[in-house]
């Protein structure tokens, strides 16, 4: 079994308005898994993702990370960090490290898709280079073989307006990849995006799972696409987890408890 990426222990988050969001989530994520997150809206699936790269921050509680010192270029995480107490310069790191697809894809639509997936080695390239759009032809290489893996390497020089909802989130995963992440985060990935293309999506988040090793956590409504795709599966309620396991072990009685008694399973064919 690999050794975890991420170790999670009693994370709270109580918003200030006093919403308890995470009420004491405690959980590891093995290095190399795809593990999806379920739970009803409001459940705290997408706080805790956001407290993972810190774009929020936590209550209390601890989220340890385990980079892979030996593969970067920074030396500003070296050994197992805690990313719910960094601050300044080392929540830039955790960020460049962490990607992130949201479920609207936040593409600059005037600009092209090659230069939407640039913008993803922002982290690394001193500002004026990237101003002027000065990048090298290496990045712009990498750039081309993200986009060739997503399966839109055609569509490189064509305006990000121009693409289709699924066409563009494929944009935001290849522009993620630029980063070089060791942990890619999607939050309802496929929330915007019609059944059909849930699984164009999601079939290449596969992809880069396992041709790149790259770890992902993933929110996801359906569960037909969580037992398709997840390795593993965590379930939240009310901001506490209620589950940890097999996707395939959800049947009926963990659906009601996850859900609620009223709730129906809906499928994406």
């Amino acid at each position: 079994m690999s050794k975890p990426i991420l170790s999670i222990k009693n994370l709270k988050k109580t918003y200030p308005n006093g919403v308890r969001a995470l009420k004491g989530v405690s959980f590891d994520v093995r290095r190399g898994e795809f593990l999806v997150i379920i739970g009803l809206s409001g459940s705290g699936k997408s706080t805790l993702l956001r407290c993972l790269n810190r774009l929020h921050t936590p209550s209390s509680g601890e989220i340890i990370f385990h980079p892979q010192a030996s593969t970067r270029d920074s030396a500003v995480l070296e050994s197992a960090t805690d990313i719910a107490t960094v601050e300044g310069e080392k929540i830039l790191d955790i960020r460049r490290r962490i990607g992130m697809i949201f479920q609207h894809f936040n593409l600059i639509e005037r600009h092209s898709v090659i230069d939407n997936v640039l913008h993803g080695a922002l982290g690394r390239t001193p500002t004026w280079r990237s101003i002027l759009g000065l990048y090298s032809h290496a990045e712009r290489a990498k750039a081309m073989g993200f986009l060739e893996l997503v399966g839109i390497g055609d569509k490189a020089y064509y305006r990000a307006a121009q693409l289709s909802g699924g066409q563009q989130q494929r944009v935001a995963i290849a522009r993620a990849l630029m980063q070089s992440p060791e942990l890619l985060l999607a939050d309802e990935p496929v929330a915007s995006l019609d059944p059909a293309t849930c699984h164009v999506v999601m079939d290449y988040l596969r992809k880069v799972n396992r041709e790149l090793g790259l770890t992902i956590i993933c929110n996801l409504h359906f569960l037909s696409l969580v037992r398709q795709y997840a390795d593993r599966v965590i379930a939240l309620k009310g901001g506490e987890l209620v589950y940890d396991g097999d996707p395939q072990q959800i049947d009926d009685a963990w659906f009601s408890r996850i859900y609620g008694e009223t709730a129906k399973e809906v499928h994406v064919n």
